[in-house]
């Protein structure tokens, strides 16, 4: 299991046991990506802060209900959900702030050329998932049984994810992430996630 994991997995169950989710601080991020300006973000954020509230929430009703009862398997469908949504989130803001292209002497880069065939093979199949009809994520995801590399949808927040898989950049490409900036041009907001990703947040976990 990589430390990714690991590290949800504490989490998970140092919440179920009594602890609690805390809302991360990304108000770094504020002034500084180009193209999706700073209003965006602070109601992004705001929705984040959300998917906090709903997570730690469930996690206490579910430490309080018979778990033999129908509520029971309700609120515990809903808390994956809710989860997802939350641990997305925070990805999706840690891999953003950098200015750098990613070196092609980076083991990253040597690895996406491997399995792409070229680094822009790679980002045009990237930016072609992220045209996908639909709400949801794309995550450069890394196979856990043969490390080879992926660009996966992931519906909403919990379906297509890769078992194990240790996700390496995340976009999300709900409505709210662009709407209010971009209206109807999706393309137009991954150009711009593009130009903001933090290559070096994505390597460590590459190299982790």
């Amino acid at each position: 299991m990589n430390k990714i994991l690991i590290c949800l997995s504490f989490v998970f169950f140092g919440s179920l046991f009594g602890g609690s989710y805390p809302v991360k601080n990304f108000s770094y991020l504020l002034g500084r990506l180009e193209g999706i300006n700073d209003s965006v973000l602070e109601m992004h954020f705001t929705l984040y802060q959300g998917y906090v509230k709903n997570t730690n929430a469930l996690a206490q009703s579910l430490r309080e209900i018979d778990d033999k009862t129908i509520a029971y398997g309700a609120l515990k469908r809903r808390f994956g959900w809710e989860f997802d949504g939350m641990v997305l989130h925070e990805l999706y803001f840690e891999n953003l702030g950098g200015k750098q292209a990613l070196s092609s002497k980076s083991s990253l880069h040597h690895k996406i050329v491997e399995n792409f065939g070229s680094f822009e093979k790679w980002r045009q199949n990237f930016f072609a998932t992220g045209m996908i009809r639909g709400i949801g994520w794309v995550i450069l995801y890394q196979d856990p049984i043969d490390g080879q590399l992926h660009n996966i949808w992931v519906d909403e927040h919990n379906i297509n994810h890769l078992a194990g898989g240790k996700p390496l950049l995340i976009m999300d490409v709900w409505e709210h992430a662009y709407l209010t900036e971009y209206g109807l041009n999706r393309g137009g907001y991954i150009e711009a996630f593009y130009k903001n990703i933090d290559w070096g947040v994505v390597e460590r976990r590459f190299q982790k």
